[in-house]
């Protein structure tokens, strides 16, 4: 697959691992080990990703690795458990890419070559336009801020206080992930994703949240993958939480070239 549509899927990769959580800016615990469990602390984060059901929201996206960078605009929306619909714009407002995914289908449309990859959402079909493996789940609890964190968690590997946050460490599959909760409003502000060497295989960071009643999630996101080089970074201009009736509309090019996966 091309690049144009690698880079609009970089949106797609970044919110998987940028892992806002949602919750009211107020304080939640005691900055203290002692206050509660690393088991319980986890488990209140993942609570307040359930409050928040819909989504609305225009940015820009800006992507750099070795091979090419850019900056384009988006308009997303979305609505938990079954759809987003993402649209990106280059300068003057030029249509750049479309994407809508939902549990029976996933559409990918890029101007730059009139091009439509469409087919059903499986891990390995998703695989062929985006350069990591993701599941319909991750993807969709990503834009929704749905933070990556197991039902069930494995020993925990590492719980204490790192200056103004706490720091809990746990396997995830052949790897380590790393959480810095604030304990005034219990939000993940950084992710990391560690080998078991050591090496760093993703960071992300996230930042200037917004808040809308009970719900609240951040505004700026940065996520890293040292390993290849790349970055994304992620500013929305403005940000709606849980509006009642998110569009999903969207339209093709009849001329446009179609890939069925």
């Amino acid at each position: 697959m091309t690049r144009y549509l690698h880079a609009i899927f970089a949106v797609i990769m970044t919110s998987v691992f940028l892992l806002p959580s949602c919750a009211p800016r107020r304080a939640e615990i005691e900055l203290d080990t002692a206050a509660v469990d690393a088991a319980r602390l986890l488990s209140m984060v993942r609570e307040r990703t359930s409050r928040v059901s819909t989504l609305e929201g225009r940015g820009t996206l800006s992507f750099e690795s070795p091979e090419f960078g850019g900056t384009a605009s988006f308009e997303l929306s979305l609505r938990k458990p079954d759809s987003l619909l993402v649209i990106f714009e280059g300068p003057f407002g030029i249509d750049v890419g479309t994407l809508f995914l939902s549990r029976e289908k996933y559409v990918v449309y890029s101007s730059m070559e009139n091009l439509v990859v469409t087919g059903v959402p499986r891990t390995r079909a998703i695989r062929t336009v985006i350069p990591f493996d993701l599941s319909v789940d991750q993807i969709l609890n990503a834009f929704s801020g749905g933070v990556e964190i197991p039902d069930v968690i494995d020993p925990i590997r590492a719980y204490h206080i790192e200056g103004d946050r706490f720091l809990v460490s746990i396997r995830c599959g052949d790897r380590v992930c790393s959480y810095w909760i604030d304990n005034t409003n219990l939000q993940v502000t950084k992710y990391e994703v560690r080998e078991e060497d050591g090496s760093l295989f993703l960071q992300a960071t996230s930042a200037a949240f917004t808040e809308e009643g009970e719900a609240s999630a951040p505004r700026r996101i940065v996520v890293t993958f040292p390993q290849k080089e790349r970055q994304v970074s992620v500013y929305y201009t403005s940000l709606t939480l849980n509006p009642p009736n998110p569009s999903f509309a969207y339209s093709l090019p009849t001329d446009a070239r179609t890939i069925l996966r």
